[in-house]
């Protein structure tokens, strides 16, 4: 145990004084160098009574002393706690050869960092442009061709729409989703298919390569999603990038120039506001809705074909639903839905002009092509 020193007669008479100047024993402490604990016990023995000052310490002192006593001994507990933390091994004597180095400041500049480049991507993600040096050129809208043997899909059409784009110069295309049935989702839907998922996939893949040279643009639609959501694989983007060809999942903005004038065009494969009405009401909900404005807009999904032109912002626009290669489904003749027929809607974009002629079937639009523009 330390000893104390011992008080003189000097310390005495200024302790007395700084006593009857009113000064608590905390102050005192502070100016002579000794505890609070030692000033108290000395003032003990002094003579102060003709100062008025009670013989023992005041209330106020001892609740001083004993914070001033407390907040050393929390210090003093705080501080082995955090040394037991860096030498104590664990109950079980086991201690851990990586030591957990994570610091908080340095993972938010990193994932702040990441952030910006996640929204400067997303911000670009299904933007495209092509520039037609002369023109004109027709671009065809194709999608739900849901590949799956043995089911009532129409895949000698499917085959006859590809090689007419391929052969036909000025003719190319966009695919808005759904290329195979894919019911890796639905078990019931899966064990009834007539043809394995993988098939399917490889089959579109084939149909690709038909005409790829020809293809804008690919998205995915929900039964492409399946994958990805389900397995973390995206094979629709693997199978497009074995192509060269640009895709986006959901949905692609294309700017288009054709010899001098631009063309916006939207592709999707779904979207809100579905009418059985007005099969076009969708297409005008986007178009009023969205932060970016088009000449054509296309949105896929519901099987069922339209062509519509109407007007907007004083510019004549189209609208289109392409149909689908998948005749019918268990799930269309359970809930009532009509057969569906693929129509390829075809727009025909002209050079130096603003001029678009849109035609609700490919083959509609190959007649005038051969026999009024080319």
């Amino acid at each position: 145990m330390r000893s104390q020193k011992l008080w003189s007669r000097d310390e005495e008479q200024k302790l007395s004084d700084l006593l009857e100047s009113g000064l608590t024993a905390s102050q005192i402490s502070e100016r002579m160098g000794r505890s609070i604990g030692s000033i108290q016990n000395k003032r003990r023995t002094l003579d102060v009574s003709s100062l008025g000052e009670p013989s023992g310490p005041t209330g106020e002192d001892v609740a001083e002393f004993e914070n001033s006593a407390l907040e050393t001994e929390i210090l003093n507990l705080k501080a082995q706690v955090e040394e037991l933390e860096k030498t104590e091994p664990s109950m079980s004597g086991v201690e851990p050869l990586l030591a957990d180095d994570w610091n908080g400041p340095s993972e938010w500049t990193r994932a702040e960092e990441r952030s910006s480049r996640d929204i400067g991507r997303a911000e670009s993600l299904g933007k495209f442009r092509v520039k037609f040096d002369d023109g004109p050129v027709a671009i065809c809208a194709m999608s739900d061709q849901h590949i799956a043997p043995g089911t009532p899909c129409d895949l000698k059409r499917m085959r006859e729409d590809a090689e007419l784009i391929r052969d036909t110069p000025g003719f190319y295309a966009m695919l808005g989703g759904d290329g195979v049935d894919n019911h890796m989702k639905h078990r019931s839907a899966m064990l009834a298919a007539g043809s394995r998922i993988d098939d399917q996939w490889k089959l579109f893949d084939h149909y690709l390569t038909i005409f790829a040279e020809k293809i804008l643009v690919v998205i995915s639609g929900n039964h492409d999603a399946w994958t990805p959501q389900n397995a973390g694989v995206d094979v629709l983007a693997r199978i497009a990038e074995s192509h060269r060809l640009c895709y986006a999942p959901a949905e692609a903005r294309i700017a288009v120039t054709v010899g001098r004038q631009n063309y916006d065009i939207c592709l999707r494969h779904q979207y809100r506001y579905n009418s059985s009405f007005n099969l076009n009401h969708a297409v005008k909900r986007l178009f009023e809705m969205s932060d970016q404005p088009f000449d054509i807009g296309v949105i896929c999904h519901h099987h069922e074909a339209n062509l519509e032109a109407f007007l907007k912002h004083g510019k004549l626009r189209y609208g289109a639903r392409p149909g689908s290669y998948q005749m019918t489904s268990g799930y269309s003749r359970q809930y009532g839905f009509n057969n569906a027929y693929p129509t390829c809607p075809t727009f025909i974009l002209f050079p130096d002009e603003r001029r678009i002629i849109g035609f609700h079937d490919i083959r509609d639009a190959l007649w005038a092509w051969n026999a009024h523009i080319k």
